[in-house]
């Protein structure tokens, strides 16, 4: 039994040890798999970078900005332009470019680099352009940090936090000529700009150290001129200025070594103290900007810029100041300076307060007395405060050979100007709309080619604004409140454009269409710009809209032009012609919907109209006749009881003519001694009946209607018995002159309305037909003749 069981255990022992072997081999796979696999994974992920490759004229451009890198990838050896801005960078690994031989432009600006060193940059020599601008560097730039970019011509160092520089910053850039350290930390001192730190830069050319130099006025600082002695190549020069402490000098003895300096681009200035011998050791200045500064004028000032004598370009401009504003004097004393100079271009702003002081065109006239004799071709006098101009001023007047004059942003409201010479005037950003809406420009015959008037509230120019200007070639009204355009624009036949964005324009008037037509017809080239108008889409609009499409080709942008339907929404974009064409389709539909509308209407008042005549026909008829009467007759019918002929008019048919013979006439006129109006007797023969039937009713105190079947048969004595009753309402008052006797019994339904309805308001008499009925009768007659 025991060995059974040893012969049983022996195998299980062997295979437990085999399972061990067996696991630790297959762990060793797995790990070495697993290590290859991890490789295998970086190296696909860094090929799959979505960096985009190609290639301009034969050399390979390599694209990976905006894709949140936070380290540089593997990256083809003949790449020659790199492109990595506006990543997560934040270091540069030593050797990461060394087998980039080929790259000459390596852009890392806006990314997150905190460091540099000499290594980083190593392999890169044939690199041209650099551009490290807009990231997180801070602290001195290391030693021979671009000691192997020995063809590097452009490197941008700005928007760090540089704070200094060190003496062997710029080894090895011996080629540079373009050097950006601006809007950094690096105040102006020995200590940050070391002197002979600037010396590797044999060929720099330009230096942009501007917005560095942020100490407290109490120091004064300004650049180490012992160190920007070495730039004896340097041509343009960009740098702050604070002279509080007036005895340091701007730009000391150092400068002089600048012998290639002509542009000076000072800014950011704290105080700008303007000296005689501020410019003495940079006398080949031909281009001097004083931008942002608050300039402190010494002495007469007349000798500030007379050293400059080739200086061409000015610009003294004290934007940004609490109170930047010099003494009148003090700028004819400096613009004096200019007198004897080769000055081409000059830029005054923010300089003048003008409060209690001259008139803008006195002060433009005394500049242009100073500078008369100069080659001055550009003069821009704007953004100064309280600045005015009278009626009563003289035109404003400059030397013949300026070409350009800007008087914008003075809040100007009055201009008088006589420039003819002058191809560019820039009024724009003034207020001269209530000016410009009743007078010219005043520059007839002039050799005018452009004019911006944009923002100065306008919101109706004078028709003929610009008569007489025909070489007028661009006109920029812009940013007003013009609703209409309606110029007289027939001296402009070389306009190229009329620029009329962002005014209140909703449509043009057929006037102003018609001008235009005229411009576009001697004019074929000319465009107008009606962008950002509140452009109307309606059928009453539809007429202007269809001329624009017409003349599409006139209109800059025509298709992204919009406009807004009556219910408030706008028309889609990119497609004003179809816009255009629906709104037709639909006016036409409107068209016949209003014509047909329309003659509805016509025909419901046409029926109103004759439901109304045929109502108050009598009531017309009688007036009509009765004016009639009065220009036939020449007699007024006055109330008075005393002026009528007749006590009675009587109105009776032919077939009762017995009853009136017989009757009426014997008792009457003869037992009742009454005059009585009967037609057959009275009327007047050859007058119209109309005519005689009035005058007898007008003339006789009653009207006595013989009421029988024939009489409501007959034309006229229904007649008669209208014209009575209109006689009662409009004539008498309302005092009723008309008695019915009915002389036949009738009944209510062979009574016409207007009878039956007046003998439910009035009482009559019926014909008794008896010896003692008829005595009563013909003395109620007799009783109503009178009453």
């Amino acid at each position: 039994m025991t060995n059974r069981y040893a012969t049983v255990r022996k195998p299980v022992k062997l295979n437990i040890m085999n399972a061990v072997i067996f696991t630790m081999l297959v762990l060793i796979l797995f790990s070495s798999n697993l290590f290859d696999i991890n490789n295998a994974t970086h190296r696909n992920f860094q090929l799959e970078f979505p960096c985009v490759k190609f290639y301009k004229k034969g050399e390979l451009t390599v694209d990976c900005s905006y894709e949140n890198l936070k380290y540089i990838p593997d990256l083809p050896s003949n790449t020659v332009y790199l492109n990595l801005q506006h990543n997560l960078i934040t270091n540069i690994a030593n050797s990461t470019f060394e087998h980039m031989t080929n790259l000459t432009v390596l852009d890392l600006s806006f990314n997150k680099l905190q460091s540099m060193n000499g290594q980083s940059f190593k392999g890169l020599g044939n690199l041209k352009h650099l551009k490290l601008n807009n990231n997180k560097l801070t602290g001195g730039i290391p030693n021979k940090t671009f000691q192997y970019m020995t063809c590097l011509t452009d490197l941008d160092l700005s928007f760090n936090s540089w704070k200094r520089i060190n003496l062997q910053t710029f080894v090895g850039l011996q080629n540079l000529q373009n050097l950006q350290l601006n809007d950094n930390k690096l105040d102006y001192s020995i200590l940050n700009f070391p002197p002979g730190s600037f010396k590797p830069l044999k060929s720099l050319r330009r230096l942009s150290i501007q917005n560095n130099n942020f100490q407290s006025w109490d120091y004064g600082t300004i650049f180490p001129d012992i160190t920007i002695s070495d730039l004896s190549m340097l041509e343009t020069l960009e740098l702050d200025v604070n002279s509080y402490l007036d005895h340091k000098p701007i730009f000391g003895k150092g400068f002089s070594s600048l012998k290639n300096l002509y542009l000076l681009n000072v800014s950011s200035c704290t105080v700008f103290t303007l000296e005689n011998d501020t410019f003495t050791y940079t006398p080949n200045l031909t281009d001097l900007y004083i931008n942002r500064c608050y300039l402190r004028v010494y002495s007469t000032g007349h000798e500030v810029f007379s050293k400059l004598l080739n200086l061409k370009v000015l610009q003294l401009n004290a934007s940004d100041q609490v109170h930047p504003w010099i003494e009148e004097n003090e700028l004819f004393a400096l613009i004096s300076g200019l007198s004897k100079t080769s000055i081409e271009i000059l830029k005054v702003s923010y300089l003048l307060n003008l409060m209690n002081s001259d008139s803008l065109s006195i002060i433009i006239n005394k500049i242009s007395v100073i500078l008369n004799k100069t080659p001055i071709k550009e003069l821009y006098f704007t953004n100064n405060l309280n600045t005015h101009v009278s009626q009563k001023d003289i035109p404003v007047q400059v030397p013949s050979s300026i070409r350009i004059l800007d008087l914008s942003a003075n809040s100007l409201e009055v201009t008088k100007l006589n420039i003819k010479q002058v191809t560019f005037l820039n009024l724009e950003d003034n207020r001269l709309g209530k000016y410009l809406s009743n007078n010219s420009l005043m520059i007839q015959d002039s050799k005018l080619e452009y004019i911006s008037l944009s923002n100065n509230s306008i919101y109706r120019l004078h028709t003929t604004i610009f008569i007489g200007q025909r070489y007028l070639r661009g006109i920029d009204l812009r940013f007003n409140f013009l609703i209409d355009i309606n110029l007289d624009m027939k001296s402009q036949a070389n306009l190229k454009i009329l620029n009329l964005k962002n005014n209140k324009i909703k449509y043009l008037s057929d006037q102003s269409m018609q001008k235009l037509d005229k411009v576009f017809k001697n004019n074929g080239n000319v465009k107008i710009d009606l962008s950002y108008n509140p452009l109307q889409c309606s059928c009453f609009t539809f007429p202007f809209l269809n001329w624009m499409r017409l003349s599409h080709k006139h209109f800059t942008n025509f298709m992204h032009y919009r406009c807004e339907y009556e219910n408030g929404s706008l028309s889609k974009s990119n497609s004003f012609e179809e816009v255009i064409l629906n709104l037709q389709l639909d006016c036409t539909n409107n068209i016949f919907l209003m014509i047909s509308v329309s003659l509805a209407v016509i025909a419901f008042l046409a029926i109103l109209f004759a439901v109304f005549i045929y109502r108050h026909r009598w009531k017309l008829r009688y007036l009509f006749y009765t004016a009639k009467l009065k220009y036939t007759s020449y007699r007024n019918i006055e109330e008075n009881l005393n002026e009528y002929v007749y006590d009675a008019f009587i109105s009776y048919s032919e077939n009762d003519q017995n009853f009136i013979e017989e009757e009426c006439i014997k008792h009457l006129e003869g037992n009742a001694n009454l005059k009585v109006c009967i037609h057959q007797r009275d009327f007047i023969p050859g007058r119209e009946i109309t005519q005689n039937i009035i005058s007898a009713i007008q003339n006789s105190r009653k009207t006595v209607c013989i009421i029988s079947r024939s009489f409501i048969e007959s034309y006229y004595c229904m007649f008669e018995f209208n014209m009575a009753r209109m006689e009662s309402i409009h004539t008498r008052n309302g005092k009723n002159v008309l008695f019915l006797v009915f002389y036949e019994r009738l009944l209510p339904k062979e009574l016409p309305l207007v009878l039956y309805e007046l003998i439910q308001k009035q009482s009559y008499i019926e014909y008794p037909n008896d010896e003692h009925g008829n005595v009563i009768f013909w003395d109620k007659i007799k009783d109503a003749i009178h009453a």
